[in-house]
């Protein structure tokens, strides 16, 4: 999918990591290590699209194709982080709406290794998305 937007003209591409949660993977069985590695694996499949098209592109792959869209542009990977509603899977990444229990801490500790694993796998940027509340935007 990465390649098929780069071959469209997208000059940003994202990770399939929204809802790529330590804490979700271990729910649903898998270890602390596993979870780490699908997550940096989601950055590293985005940036292996961007290596092919950049060959391609090098290569003369379009030659034969006039067009505006394969322009040769610089690619960026970006690590996309839902929020923590995102996480819950209760509407609330869009409402913002947390409960009273949830604090600064309990989303900086939510967030902490996922963005540790983003922030070294390679990605350009890390693309926060959905953060709904002023609280988490913290």
């Amino acid at each position: 999918v990465h390649l098929d937007y780069l071959e469209a003209g997208a000059n940003v591409i994202i990770s399939a990591s929204y809802q790529a949660t330590i804490q979700g993977f271990e729910a649903k069985g898998l270890s602390i290590e596993e979870a780490e590695t699908l997550i940096k694996r989601s950055v590293e499949i985005a940036c292996e699209a961007r290596e092919i098209y950049l060959q391609r592109c090098a290569k003369g792959y379009w030659d034969f194709l006039d067009s505006p869209k394969i322009d040769r542009h610089p690619v960026l990977v970006a690590a996309s982080v839902g929020s923590y509603g995102a996480y819950l899977a209760d509407g609330s990444e869009y409402s913002g709406n947390y409960g009273a229990s949830v604090t600064l801490e309990t989303l900086k500790e939510f967030h902490r290794r996922r963005l540790q694993i983003l922030a070294n796998s390679g990605a350009d940027l890390i693309a926060f998305e959905t953060i709904p509340n002023k609280l988490e935007a913290q």
